[in-house]
Order: structure tokens, then C-alpha cells, then sequence
């Protein structure tokens, strides 16, 4: 998962909110091993944490060219332009993602709040059905294996009834998430985040962008 000391050292203290910290180890770790695509990705979550646009944007764009085919990147790409007010470009940047990978639940309902967003009704309810339907199966799936695990389930309170879509929903730009968060929810592989499906069946509803981040 980490490329070298200073990156997990970076990554520990991002976790921990200490911004200022972890961005100098993410800096060690690049001089370690420049242009490292992971590397540049979360440093990008510092700078957006930061409210620096250009760099978020530069970092997360350097790693999307070192991995052109890599759906995770234009996924990432396309949350902070979202985040810094850039509606249209997200939603070319979720476009591709699902097109890279069509079982993403998450770029599917981000993508889907983007089209409603820009009055596109249709099209967005289509990605919302296709999330709704693949956040379903990975939750099954996810389920089964804290059942081979032998880890407790989920409250069942927490599961909507049989049929019931999911209400789309996304975690708002105006509020300030944690790293985690950001760097579960979009940063990283679909294979890590099983809170965030979580997240996206209890979560929060998107409010209006009135505190969008600015360069």
C-alpha cells in the first residue's frame, strides 16, 4: 500500500489532520520516488484539504497521465473538480471512469448528482438505477464475507426495505470532509471502501454548493 516510509508517515498524518506535516513527508516520499502515481494522488487530498486548487488539480492530473486507463484517477480528478466549482469537467471525468469501469457504484451516483445537477433528468436517473443496482450487489457481497469471516453483520435498521432505491446522495462539497473520507471514497480502489457503500445507503444528502472551495 505505501511506496516508502515517508509515505505512510504522510498518510498517518493526514489521517490525524495534521496538513501541514503530512504534506512535507508526501514531499519526502516524492523525492523518494518521483512521479509516483499513488504518491501524487493523495498529496492531491492535502491540497484540497488546503483549499490549493491548482496544485490538488495538478497532482491528481500528473498521476491520471502516468495511468491513463486507471478509472480510480479520473474518478478522483473528477471529485475535486467538482469540489472547486467545475461541474462540467467532473462530469467528463466521471464519464470516463464509468466508461473504464462500469460496476464503479460511486462514480455512478456522483455522476448522476452532476447531470441533475445540470437539468439532464434522464440521464441521471439512469446512473442513479445502476448504482443503486451495483451498490446492492457489493453490499451482498461484502455481507457474505464478514459471514465466511465470521464478523457481525449490519444492523438490520440500517438496511432499506426490499425494493426501496437508494436516494442518491454524495458527500457535499461545502462540507469539509475528513481525509479519511476523501481518501476512502474516492482516492482509492473500490476494494477498500466498504464504509463508503455504507455511507452512500445512509449518507448524507447533498446540499447546495454555496461554500464551493475557490483557487
Amino acid at each position: 500500500m505505501y511506496v516508502n516510509s515517508n509515505h505512510k508517515k504522510a498518510q498517518e498524518l493526514l489521517d490525524e489532520e495534521k496538513l501541514e506535516s503530512s504534506l512535507l513527508h508526501f514531499n519526502k516520499a516524492l523525492k523518494e520516488a518521483p512521479n509516483h502515481p499513488d504518491i501524487l494522488s493523495h498529496r492531491g487530498v492535502v491540497h484540497l484539504h488546503l483549499n490549493q486548487k491548482k496544485k490538488c488539480l495538478d497532482d491528481l492530473k500528473l498521476s491520471l497521465s502516468l495511468e491513463p486507463e486507471n478509472p480510480y484517477r479520473y474518478a478522483s480528478l473528477a471529485y475535486a473538480k467538482d469540489f472547486f466549482g467545475d461541474i462540467d469537467g467532473a462530469i467528463a471525468d466521471y464519464e470516463k471512469a464509468v466508461e473504464l469501469d462500469p460496476e464503479d457504484a460511486v462514480a455512478h451516483n456522483n455522476l448522476g448528482l452532476l447531470l441533475e445537477k445540470k437539468g439532464y433528468q434522464q440521464k441521471a436517473q439512469r446512473n442513479f438505477e445502476k448504482a443503486d443496482k451495483l451498490s446492492k450487489i457489493e453490499k451482498k457481497m461484502f455481507d457474505k464475507l464478514d459471514e465466511l469471516e465470521g464478523k457481525e453483520k449490519e444492523p438490520e435498521s440500517n438496511t432499506p426495505p426490499e425494493g426501496e432505491k437508494i436516494q442518491p446522495r454524495k458527500l457535499e462539497p461545502d462540507h469539509q470532509p475528513t481525509s479519511k473520507e476523501v481518501v476512502r471514497d474516492v482516492f482509492t480502489k473500490r476494494s477498500v471502501f466498504k464504509e463508503f457503500l455504507l455511507f452512500i445507503r445512509n449518507g448524507f444528502k447533498l446540499k447546495e454548493d454555496d461554500q464551493k472551495g475557490k483557487s
